[in-house]
């Protein structure tokens, strides 16, 4: 098994367990770590590919969603008391 794969098998419990209890931080990190590869790349998934090239205004608009999803539930999690103001 590579170790990408063996990274997703460890990944997707990690993030079940997180949803159940609550720990949205980790999923804002999950966010934060999909802007890496998709501005290397160009290409980004919403419910297909999304190309910079090919369409320049939704690549950045799903980047800049992903951005904000991830600030927003670490900031959620880092100052509950103010999560409400955040979401």
């Amino acid at each position: 098994m590579t170790k990408s794969r063996m990274i997703n098998y460890i990944a997707l419990p990690g993030l079940l367990v997180a949803a159940v209890l609550g720990l949205y931080w980790v999923w804002g990190l999950m966010f934060l770590w999909w802007l890496v590869p998709s501005l290397q790349s160009g290409r980004a998934h919403l419910i297909t590919e999304v190309c910079r090239d090919e369409d320049p205004i939704l690549f950045w608009a799903v980047i800049l969603l992903w951005a904000a999803f991830g600030l927003m539930m670490i900031a959620a999690s880092l100052f509950p008391a103010y999560a409400i103001w955040l979401v």
